[in-house]
C-alpha cells in the first residue's frame, strides 16, 4: 500500500499581511511536501487563510465594505505570495467557504449531543489583537505577551467547552509519547502548563461578533475565531462534520505551527479531536521566532522582512534556501539582510554556482562520453553517506543539518577537482574517469537541493543534459550511482550571480 502524508501550516489570519514568519512556515512544510512526493509518497499538503473575527469586521466598517471584500482581497495576497514563492499546496482553504462552515456547525453540534458544551458567563481580560481570553499568570506585566496592549475586560453570556475534562487525557498523551510535540521544549512547556494549571473550560462563543460561523441552536452568538480556525485540518481534506474521518490522509504526520499558538495547538485542538473521538495528528512541531539585527520585527521599527521584497532581490529558490537555513528550525533565530546576502554568496553562488560552471566548462573542453564505468569506492561511499545523512535530517524537520550535507558534498566535489587537477590531464581515458564522477556528484546535489530550490535543480539536471530523463525517475532510481549518460552537457547562464 502507498505510504501517505499530510502536512499542514497554520491558516493564516487574513486581516495581517503575509510576513517573513508565515513565509518560513509554508516555505518548512512545502520543502516536506517535495521531500515526500520524491519518495513516492500520497502526499497532501494543506494551507490557507483564516477569515472571521471581530478585527475582521472593524477593518471592513473602517473601509466602508463588507467583510468578504475584505477577506477576498487578503485571501487572494497570501495567495498571491505563496505563488510567487514556489508553494505546491494541494489546498488553499479560506473558511468562509461554506463546506467549511458546514463543518464548523456539526462540529457544535456534536460537541452539545455530547453534553460537551454549556451556556455560562464569561468575565476574563481579552486581547482584542489575538482575539483571545488570558488569565492574568499568562500576561506579562498585565500586558498581552505577543502584543503589548493592556486586555479588556470582558464579561458576556457565551457557550463553554468543557475543556477542563481533557487535562489528565492530554497528560497521558505527551507522557505516552502516543502523541508527538517537538522541538523538546515546547513539549516541556506545555507538559509543564498541564502539570501546574487547572484547565478551564474555553469560552467557544461570542454574542457581539456577527462575522463568523453562527451556533446552529443560537444565532445570536458565533463561533469563537479559534474553534472555527483549527477546524479547517478537518474540513480541508473533506470531512463533513460525520462520525468518522473518511479521508486516507488522516491522521495528520506532521502539523507546523509557530510557538505563539502552541496552546491553541498544543491543549484546544487536541482536546477537541478527544471530544469528537477523532486520531490525533502525529506530530505538532512549533518553530521559533526571527529577530531582525537582534530586535523583534515591529512597524515601530520599521525592520519588518517582506517576503516579495526579498524574493526580487535573492530570487525565489534562493530565499528559500536561505530562510529555512538561517538557523535551526525549532529554535529563534536573528536573520538581516546583510547575512543573506554572506549567506547567498558563500553557499550558493562562490558554492554550488561555482561547482556547476567550472566542472561544466571542463566537460565541454573535450568532446567525449561522460558516464561512471566503474565508481570510484571512495566517491560512491561519499554520496552514499551523504544521502543517508540528508534524509536523516530531513525526515527530522532538520533543515540546516540537511543544507548542510547538501554543502558537505560539494565541498568534497571542490577537493576533488584540487587534488586531481583535471586540467593537466592528457589521458582522455582519465579524464573522463574524473568528470564523469564530478558530474555525478553534481547530478545527486541538484536531487539533494530540488525540495528546497526546486527550479535550480531543474536548471542543473539541463545543463547536465539529463532533464527528462531524471524527471521521470523515482527517488530510488535517481540514487543509484552510475547509471545516467551525460549527454548534450551545456553551460546555462549563471545559476546564482554573485550579488
Amino acid at each position: 500500500m502507498k505510504k501517505k502524508f499530510y502536512v499542514t501550516t497554520p491558516i493564516y489570519y487574513v486581516n495581517a499581511a503575509p510576513h517573513i514568519g508565515s513565509a518560513y512556515t509554508t516555505i518548512a512544510a512545502d520543502i516536506l511536501a517535495r521531500w515526500h512526493r520524491l519518495k513516492g509518497e500520497d502526499t497532501f499538503f494543506l494551507t490557507g487563510t483564516d477569515e472571521h473575527g471581530q478585527k475582521v469586521a472593524n477593518r471592513a466598517e473602517k473601509q466602508g465594505v463588507e467583510p468578504i471584500e475584505v477577506c477576498n482581497k487578503n485571501s487572494a495576497k497570501f495567495k498571491e505570495v505563496f505563488d510567487s514563492m514556489s508553494i505546491s499546496y494541494n489546498r488553499f482553504i479560506r473558511t468562509t467557504e461554506v463546506s467549511h462552515g458546514n463543518v464548523v456547525a456539526e462540529v457544535l453540534k456534536t460537541l452539545k449531543d455530547k453534553n460537551l458544551i454549556y451556556k455560562g458567563e464569561y468575565k476574563g481580560l481579552y486581547c482584542v489583537a489575538c482575539e483571545r481570553y488570558f488569565t492574568p499568570k499568562e500576561l506579562e506585566n498585565g500586558k498581552c505577551p505577543y502584543h503589548g496592549t493592556e486586555p479588556v475586560q470582558l464579561s458576556e453570556d457565551c457557550y463553554f467547552f468543557k475543556l477542563s475534562k481533557f487535562r489528565e487525557p492530554l497528560i497521558e498523551l505527551l507522557k505516552s509519547g502516543d502523541w508527538v510535540v517537538e522541538p523538546e521544549e515546547r513539549k516541556n512547556e506545555l507538559m509543564g502548563f498541564l502539570l501546574s494549571e487547572e484547565l478551564e473550560d474555553l469560552a467557544i462563543s461570542r454574542k457581539n461578533v456577527s462575522w463568523g460561523v453562527s451556533i446552529p441552536w443560537d444565532r445570536s452568538q458565533t463561533a469563537y475565531v479559534w474553534l472555527d480556525a483549527l477546524s479547517n485540518y478537518l474540513s480541508g481534506i473533506g470531512w463533513d462534520g460525520s462520525s468518522k474521518v473518511k479521508s486516507k490522509f488522516w491522521p495528520p504526520e506532521v502539523q507546523l505551527i509557530g510557538k505563539d499558538i502552541l496552546r491553541f495547538h498544543g491543549i484546544i485542538w487536541p482536546a477537541l479531536l478527544l471530544a469528537l473521538g477523532i486520531e490525533l495528528p502525529k506530530k505538532l512541531f512549533a518553530h521559533g521566532f526571527f529577530t531582525v539585527n537582534g530586535k523583534k520585527m515591529s512597524k515601530s521599527l520599521n525592520n519588518i522582512l517582506d517576503p516579495e521584497e526579498l524574493g526580487q532581490t535573492f530570487g525565489v529558490d534562493p530565499l528559500r534556501w536561505l530562510l529555512i537555513s538561517s538557523f535551526p528550525f525549532g529554535a529563534d533565530g536573528d536573520v538581516s539582510v546583510s547575512k543573506l546576502y554572506d549567506s547567498y554568496n558563500s553557499e550558493l553562488s562562490n558554492g554550488i554556482g561555482n561547482l556547476l560552471r567550472r566542472v561544466v566548462a571542463m566537460a565541454l573542453k573535450k568532446d567525449l562520453d561522460y558516464q561512471i564505468n566503474k565508481s570510484k569506492e571512495k566517491i560512491q561511499n561519499k554520496i552514499t553517506k551523504t544521502w543517508q545523512e540528508y534524509e536523516s535530517h530531513l525526515n527530522k524537520l532538520q533543515f540546516q543539518k540537511a543544507k548542510n550535507t547538501i554543502l558537505d558534498l560539494a565541498g568534497f566535489a571542490d577537493k576533488y577537482i584540487e587534488k586531481k587537477k583535471p586540467w593537466t590531464i592528457k589521458d582522455e581515458k582519465k579524464y573522463q574517469e574524473i568528470i564523469s564522477h564530478l558530474l555525478e556528484i553534481i547530478r545527486h546535489l541538484s536531487w539533494m537541493i530540488y525540495p528546497f530550490m526546486p527550479d535550480k535543480a531543474i536548471e542543473i539536471f539541463k545543463s547536465l543534459g539529463i532533464e527528462s530523463n531524471e524527471k521521470k525517475k523515482s527517488l530510488t532510481e535517481s540514487k543509484k550511482i552510475g547509471k545516467v549518460k551525460f549527454n548534450n552537457i551545456s553551460q546555462i547562464k549563471v545559476l546564482f550571480p554573485k550579488l
